[in-house]
């Protein structure tokens, strides 16, 4: 039984690491039953079963060997997910951003745009500065600390609008 658990908690994982990221329910109250933490349950407890059961199962029994292993593997995979995979996912969510909820955003012009050509620009989003690639909609030109409009934003480019001096 060891054995089984640990194989299908070492075998998850390696497949994972190496299709990239299987499925992952999202973060949050059941975030402890993402496939990634259940095959590290698995492995730990199996793990843990294979190595106390030729040791106590003679001395204590099979069943206090399954009690040690369930709780180990479930201490272990309670730590990662809490101090690993919990931060990982707040800084992820924290730092990405929908790029299509700054259009409409002023932003500033710190590599002057050519006329026909390209520039740089940078406005805030999520707490983060950003900068990016940007053309004037109309083919003309910006000052660098000129202040302009996102308009819209294709294959990575920011085509921005002059504000319009009043």
């Amino acid at each position: 039984m060891y054995l089984i658990f640990f194989g299908v908690g070492v075998g998850f994982i390696a497949i994972s690491l190496l299709i990239g990221a299987i499925a992952d329910t999202e973060a949050g109250p059941f975030a402890f039953l993402q496939p990634k933490i259940i095959a590290l349950f698995l492995a730990v407890t199996g793990g843990f079963g294979l190595i106390l059961s030729p040791r106590l199962a003679d001395i204590w029994g099979g069943g206090i060997v399954l009690v040690i292993s369930v709780v180990a593997g479930a201490i272990v995979a309670g730590l990662v997910n809490r101090f690993v995979v919990m931060p990982l996912y707040r800084a992820q969510n924290t730092s990405a951003f929908d790029k299509q909820a700054i259009i409409g955003q002023t932003a500033r012009v710190i590599s002057p745009i050519l006329e026909g050509g390209y520039g740089k620009i940078k406005y805030n989003a999520s707490g983060s500065v950003v900068t990016g690639a940007a053309k004037c909609e109309d083919g003309g030109a910006a000052k660098n600390g000129e202040d302009v409009d996102i308009i819209y934003i294709e294959g990575g480019t920011y085509y921005v609008r002059r504000k319009k001096i009043q």
